[in-house]
């Protein structure tokens, strides 16, 4: 990666220009942070410009953790946890003994559409069949896709009652709709049943947990779906890495898989993302030496029949008696992968990004992706083209804020740093998706709303895929 002093940066960067889309919540006339400390840049490169954002959930419900998808038609998707009315606190299971805290939490997976040419999104609905059935939290996050058949399909973690031990358990469900959006499917559970009860390794009410899961979706339609899962786990506290797959658009899945032994960062979102006709790439957090937890990649290059051995990102070992409770964000571009995860090993903590060639996995030595942040977390990134979008939540001087950068040629160089002007308001879990015309959009969780907006990149150099 080449690193620009800042000396040679632009006198000024041009001001955002605004674009409306929808209902207008406010003009994000966004700012450029300037640092010479491991700043990467483009010389000369034309400022981003974005438009407005638009509530996705209703402003009197407690929404949580976002997740987008766009159809080849534009219409954007959304999910998210539903966690009650404002005011409301979160149900959760009662407390355990010897003052441990529940591991259980009972929420609902909305969804809205907005359509081109609408205000808009639609009244949202729910896809739980039944109210209260969704492991709902921002650290274990429902995930959406959308297909070229313009099938939608939804991974998220729910609440059940194991039918061989008749304990409280936590799993992982898929649902799909065949219209756009306009009805779902009855939810079918991925995971098998376990029959160990784990109660009293796991505690907090769950007997076991087969969660923290990922999907893609490959360009042919392949579906992808992963979760950690607790079977297996003994007092190291280490949990497996399932795969589960359907090659008919979700119509029927096959067996699970184990892909990786009890050595997985058991409350670390999987990631998983799919590159041209038959890449698929899948990221955990694994446990290595003395409670290493590592961040790790691995591939299949043939559609998830065989999977690689796995290769780590990269950054200071980060040893830790206890989970990190952090996803790696991930995205490809051409021939190449990308990585952004935390890493509380660096001084400051932070998100560190990495790169590798997707023909051998070998990543470059990471880098601060937001050095001048105290601390800076929850990543997100996607790519169209050789154009790479990145962002997270930070926080500089004040409240926390949304922001992001874009690289115009596959990572080796990123546009300057940009925020959300978003205030005084909590926001934080950006979520980001691509439109087949090459735009980006961002969502986020701001003040228990979900906000929604179109990102747009500098023309100059964009690949449409």
């Amino acid at each position: 990666m080449k690193l620009v002093p800042a000396a040679l940066l632009p006198a000024a960067n041009a001001a955002m220009q605004t674009k409306h889309w929808g209902t207008v919540k406010r003009s994000c006339s966004c700012f450029a942070t300037v640092a010479a400390a491991a700043m990467f840049s483009i010389v000369g490169a034309a400022a981003p410009h974005a438009a407005e954002s638009v509530s996705a959930s209703a402003v009197d419900r407690r929404a949580q953790a976002p997740a987008i998808a766009v159809t080849e038609d534009g219409t954007v998707h959304a999910i998210w946890f539903d966690k009650g009315a404002v005011g409301e606190a979160d149900r959760k299971g009662a407390h355990v003994g010897g003052g441990r805290h529940s591991h259980q939490a009972f929420a609902d997976l909305r969804y809205a559409r907005w359509v081109p040419g609408e205000a808009g999104f639609s009244e949202s609905t729910r896809i739980n069949p039944e109210p209260g059935q969704v492991w709902g939290f921002s650290i274990s996050r429902p995930v959406i896709a959308a297909d070229g058949e313009g099938r939608i399909h939804i991974v998220y973690p729910g609440n059940g009652t194991s039918p061989k031990t008749g304990k409280s358990v936590a799993s992982s469900f898929y649902s799909r709709s065949m219209d756009g959006g306009q009805h779902f499917e009855e939810p079918i559970q991925l995971n098998g049943d376990s029959d160990e009860d784990l109660s009293a390794l796991i505690m907090g009410g769950l007997a076991q947990a087969q969660v923290f899961t990922a999907m893609a979706v490959s360009e042919k339609g392949v579906i992808h779906t992963f979760w950690l899962d607790t079977r297996g786990m003994t007092e190291s506290m280490r949990a497996a890495l399932y795969y589960r797959r359907s090659d008919d658009g979700g119509a029927r899945f096959e067996e699970e898989v184990r892909l990786q032994e009890n050595d997985q960062c058991p409350c670390c979102q999987v990631s998983a993302v799919t590159g041209g006709q038959s890449s698929l790439f899948v990221s955990a957090r694994q446990i290595t030496g003395d409670n290493i937890r590592t961040p790790t990649v691995m591939h299949s290059s043939d559609n998830g029949i065989t999977f690689g051995a796995p290769a780590e990102t990269g950054g200071t070992p980060w040893r830790l008696e206890g989970c990190p409770l952090k996803l790696t964000a991930m995205a490809v571009t051409p021939d190449t992968i990308h990585s952004l995860v935390h890493n509380g090993a660096e001084d400051p903590p932070g998100l560190l990004y990495a790169r590798a060639a997707q023909r051998d996995l070998s990543f470059l030595p990471p880098q601060k992706i937001h050095p001048e942040a105290a601390v800076s977390d929850s990543p997100a990134m996607a790519g169209i083209g050789a154009t790479l979008l990145a962002a997270w939540h930070a926080k500089v001087d004040g409240p926390r804020r949304i922001f992001y950068r874009f690289s115009l040629d596959g990572g080796e160089n990123f546009l300057p740093l940009q925020a959300l002007p978003t205030g005084e308001a909590s926001v934080g879990y950006p979520a980001v998706a691509t439109t087949l015309e090459g735009r980006f959009v961002l969502a986020w969780q701001e003040n228990e709303v979900i906000q929604v907006m179109y990102l747009d990149p500098p023309r100059q150099g964009v690949a449409l895929r």
